[in-house]
């Protein structure tokens, strides 16, 4: 990629936040449920439990449970966007802006995940389509990159 590649602007949108905590939390469910009107819906097999609440067809918050040795209370884990640049693209811009990030890959869904740690503990997703240089073996995992080439 060239560096005047890098000068054009991808279009992002919100794609969604993800929460720890536990499913069976009332507060939780009265907020995004009762309140929001979120139903929870398809997840792909993650390797950890979690729940996805959707607005009509879109998964709007992604909750995933916490282990018993974490904090039950509902804690930030990140918020996404999504682009339409392809996953290497995204990847090259990272680097390039010499940010830490770990890439993963959706299972049954291909979609590749970018997670950039703030400081602060603030972490973002950034996601791009299913690209088949980032297949892997099915099984979800992240790789951590370091920012720089």
């Amino acid at each position: 990629m060239s560096a005047t590649d890098l000068t054009a602007s991808p279009h992002w949108r919100f794609d969604h936040l993800n929460l720890r905590g536990r499913a069976d939390d009332a507060a939780l469910a009265r907020l995004f449920g009762g309140v929001m009107g979120l139903r929870p819906g398809y997840r792909p097999p993650f390797p950890f439990p979690g729940q996805w609440l959707y607005r009509g067809d879109e998964a709007w918050l992604h909750l995933v449970q916490p282990s018993p040795t974490q904090d039950p209370q509902p804690r930030l884990g990140h918020i996404a966007f999504r682009t339409d640049q392809p996953a290497a693209a995204l990847i090259e811009r990272v680097r390039a802006a010499g940010l830490a990030h770990e890439i993963a890959v959706v299972p049954e869904q291909g979609e590749v995940q970018v997670f950039v740690p703030l400081p602060g503990g603030l972490v973002i997703e950034l996601d791009a389509p299913a690209d088949p240089a980032y297949a892997g073996d099915g099984v979800y995992r992240s790789r951590l990159a370091r920012g720089g080439s």
